[in-house]
């Protein structure tokens, strides 16, 4: 299901555990929002790590990820 204002992510139940990731992808929001907050670039992500999404959905990731800073970390410390 993709969400509201968000047009690259999606969360839908059974993958992924439901959490938000690119649309399209298997690609959790808070593993973006994670190499960006250890210092890997946006560039770097599309490039190096990444290289099958767009900047575009990267971005939007991002975007979604920092929007809902607290939520998508209250998803990380329930999995691990």
């Amino acid at each position: 299901m993709q969400l509201q204002g968000y047009p690259y992510v999606s969360a839908t139940p059974g993958i992924c555990g439901g959490v938000p990731c690119v649309t399209g992808h298997r690609i959790p929001v808070h593993v973006l929002g994670s190499y960006i907050q250890m210092g890997v670039s946006v560039q770097e992500l599309a490039e190096e790590y990444y290289p099958w999404l767009t900047l575009p959905e990267i971005h939007g990731a991002l975007t979604y990820f920092y929007d809902h800073l607290a939520e998508v970390e209250a998803d990380v410390a329930i999995a691990a």
